[in-house]
């Protein structure tokens, strides 16, 4: 044990002497540049490169070195390949035009700086906001309207029965959750696209009272989406490397897949009560399986270095009719026992999320070079 404790002290104690005279060949590599000595500098610190010795930003400086080296040494493929492998280590490595010389420019002007695409990942919540397209149920709709998540269509919490009877809503904001990965391309001028999958679980609550106080229906609606959004995207400032919070909007539309819905939850209270256990809309065939939607919103991205963290508001607006009306009447559990039928609607959706943006580079020569 005390053995291989030592070789360990000893293997430990080599790496940071190798490490340190990496870094002392660095300076002087580095020094013989400035004096103008350059045939010597590639074999000063090509085997502390392929050893990975350096530290990040010793590896970064000494790749420019060489990049340098080359060039004025008029090893142009050399040079190149250099440059390249610059680049990956620094990817959007920036140039002092106080400091590096024009024909470093000069090369860098030929080669592909910016990311081939991104890759963004974005988590959040969202709260349906149910839009009323006909009206139907098994009370009188307009001496008694529904209240979805806990507001009537108009917007009202509460309503007069009769003179001595209010009624409200009892059900929340109809909360739900989604993920979204996207690929993205930035076109010119801080504009982008993306083009990805979402997963979306969403719900949305029913009260309705069934004409007197005593005798009222909850539900709770619960939907699965598989979607696909298409976006496209301004960044303000987007070129501005030196600044760190971007603000942006966006717009787009998607094609949505409906997975599953079924009621969470669902009763009847007065008179003899009612629990509906289980339920199946998709194989009931009460709800439409597929539907598009638009949506727009507006965001910040925060820079690190050549990645973000993303933070947005977004709303939806589902096109089409949530619920298979043709169907409506056909679940008699639902209707008889339940005391419960779906109104045509569209699922709208206030979201927000939090995300990261990854940026993938593939550093090369442009075509008109």
């Amino acid at each position: 044990m005390k053995k291989i404790l030592l070789t360990l002290i000893c293997s430990l104690a080599m790496l940071g002497i190798y490490a340190q005279t990496c870094t002392q060949r660095l300076n002087q590599a580095e020094d013989d540049y400035e004096a103008g000595r350059l045939l010597g500098i590639p074999n000063q610190i090509r085997d502390c490169l392929d050893s990975d010795a350096f530290s990040s930003e010793e590896e970064v400086r000494a790749r420019k070195l060489l990049t340098l080296v080359y060039i004025f040494t008029d090893q142009e493929f050399k040079a190149e390949g250099a440059l390249i492998e610059l680049l990956k280590a620094d990817p959007e490595h920036r140039l002092n035009p106080q400091v590096d010389p024009a024909e470093l420019f000069f090369l860098y002007s030929q080669y592909r700086t910016s990311p081939v695409f991104r890759i963004s990942l974005r988590l959040g919540a969202n709260s349906s906001d149910p839009q009323i397209i006909g009206v139907y149920g098994t009370q009188n709709t307009v001496a008694a309207p529904s209240f979805y998540n806990g507001k009537t269509e108009s917007g009202e919490s509460s309503y007069a029965l009769n003179d001595s009877t209010t009624l409200s809503g009892i059900g929340g904001l109809g909360i739900g959750f989604w993920g979204e990965l996207l690929v993205e391309r930035h076109i010119k001028n801080g504009f982008e696209v993306g083009f990805g999958g979402q997963f979306r679980l969403s719900k949305y609550n029913v009260d309705n009272y069934l004409n007197q106080q005593d005798l009222s229906t909850s539900v709770v609606n619960q939907q699965v989406y598989l979607r696909t959004p298409l976006l496209a995207r301004y960044t303000l400032g987007y070129s501005n490397r030196d600044k760190k919070w971007l603000p942006y909007v966006y717009a787009g539309g998607a094609f949505d897949y409906l997975l599953s819905a079924g009621y969470t939850s669902a009763s009847r209270v007065g008179g003899t009560a009612y629990t509906q256990t289980s339920s199946d809309l998709l194989a009931s065939n009460q709800v439409n399986k597929v539907n598009y939607s638009f949506f727009g919103g507006l965001g910040v991205k925060y820079r690190l270095k050549t990645h973000f963290l993303t933070i947005e508001a977004r709303y939806d607006n589902s096109r089409l009719n949530y619920v298979n009306g043709e169907e409506r009447y056909t679940n008699s559990e639902s209707t008889f026992d339940l005391g419960y039928v779906e109104s045509d609607l569209s699922l709208n959706f206030i979201s927000f999320s939090v995300g990261y943006t990854h940026s993938i580079y593939s550093p090369k020569k442009l075509k008109e070079y």
